[in-house]
């Protein structure tokens, strides 16, 4: 069966489209892993005071089963939420820059079929700050503008907790100043999915202009 070939513009916008949508699976799948770790809070369920003896050659050693395994299940999920966030992080960060891209290759003329991104030795891209676009006539401009802004921030302040982190001695304001700023970093993930919302509708944007000129 012959595959049929998309224009370009379609399949850049399908290649933006699948990036938003890997970032809103791993969105997802991180959400149900914060919440699935709250279900074995320690603090939140009453433990159990029934033990066991678990005998070894030479020695016995007394286990409380359900405090045990509890534990267990936390550490287990509390691993995948981790790696969960980790890799929301960089979906979000894909579609964020994915979609700039887009756009700015759209806006210099470029007919390019898909996103493209430059990786390291390891197949990783090293995402930075987000170049800012100009669209004129754009009514969302002003919004797309504002979502830049506030991934920028988090990625500022990733980079002073980690300055404030390196330095051999560390006073307790500046502990303060590295906690708050580790506070505003941990919303990286979400500020980039969500710029990444504003700019695929800029893309739609820049290639209707492009298509109506």
């Amino acid at each position: 069966m012959t595959q049929r070939t998309l224009p370009w513009d379609d399949s850049l916008t399908d290649s933006v489209y699948a990036l938003g949508a890997a970032a809103r699976e791993c969105q997802t799948a991180h959400q149900a892993a914060v919440i699935a770790k709250e279900h074995v809070h320690l603090d939140r369920i009453k433990l159990l005071d029934g033990t066991v003896d678990r005998r070894h050659p030479g020695y016995t050693t007394e286990q409380e089963p359900h405090l045990t395994v509890l534990s267990q299940i936390g550490t287990i999920q509390l691993n995948t939420k981790h790696q969960l966030q980790r890799l929301y992080t960089e979906a979000a960060l894909a579609y964020a820059h994915g979609a700039n891209w887009a756009v700015r290759q759209v806006q210099s003329g470029e007919q390019p079929a898909h996103v493209a991104f430059t990786v390291d030795a390891t197949g990783a891209s090293d995402f930075g700050p987000l170049p800012e676009l100009k669209l004129d006539r754009y009514a969302g401009e002003a919004a797309l503008e504002r979502a830049r802004r506030a991934y920028e921030r988090c990625l500022a302040a990733g980079a002073e907790a980690e300055d404030i982190d390196r330095q051999a001695y560390i006073a307790d304001h500046e502990a303060s100043a590295m906690h708050a700023a580790l506070d505003i970093a941990a919303g990286l993930a979400d500020a980039a999915y969500a710029y990444g919302v504003q700019a695929e509708r800029a893309l739609s944007f820049a290639l209707t202009t492009l298509t109506s000129a």
